[in-house]
């Protein structure tokens, strides 16, 4: 019988397969800057790509991991007072902490969400391309504009669960 403590949610797996991913692309970035740099100072040739290159890898890594983080609470808080709080047994301090945390995480990005549809919508209508890999531009921006959305649905998530810290 297999036991129920192991068996991962969607979540976890979630995160997990994204450990590998970002792990996976960080070591592409390494190569791409490395090759860059021995480019620009060994040959004596630019490698204009290379920037371009890394600003994509960068902004999907930053925003999108970002977000994972976010929905497995590894991003920066109130750790001093939400542990005290914890310690205490003031769930409901614990409780108003989180909410306050999960609200403005949930207001900047839904505004961020709503003027990136904007940006993104005008780049796919426009048909605007970087100078030098010619990718076109909303690519990059939907990086950030997954990120800030992934954030949005984890907020509201989050905010309902907090629910449970109002219970007695």
């Amino acid at each position: 019988m297999e036991n129920v403590s192991s068996v991962k949610t969607l979540p976890e797996k979630l995160l997990d397969g994204s450990k590998i991913l970002f792990g996976f692309l960080g070591v592409v970035m390494i190569l791409v800057e490395t090759y860059a740099v021995f480019g620009r100072e060994i040959l004596k040739v630019p490698v204009p790509w290379a920037d371009e290159m890394l600003k994509l890898l960068f902004v999907w890594c930053i925003f999108v991991g970002s977000a994972l983080a976010f929905l497995s609470d590894d991003l920066i808080s109130l750790t001093l007072i939400e542990d005290r709080a914890k310690e205490k047994g003031n769930m409901k301090l614990f409780g108003i902490l989180k909410i306050v945390q999960y609200a403005a995480a949930l207001g900047i990005s839904a505004l961020l969400v709503v003027q990136l549809f904007t940006i993104v919508g005008t780049q796919l209508s426009t048909g605007e391309a970087t100078t030098v890999l010619k990718y076109p531009l909303w690519v990059l921006n939907s990086g950030i504009l997954i990120g800030m959305g992934l954030i949005v649905a984890a907020s509201v998530g989050k905010l309902i669960g907090c629910a449970k810290y109002f219970k007695n």
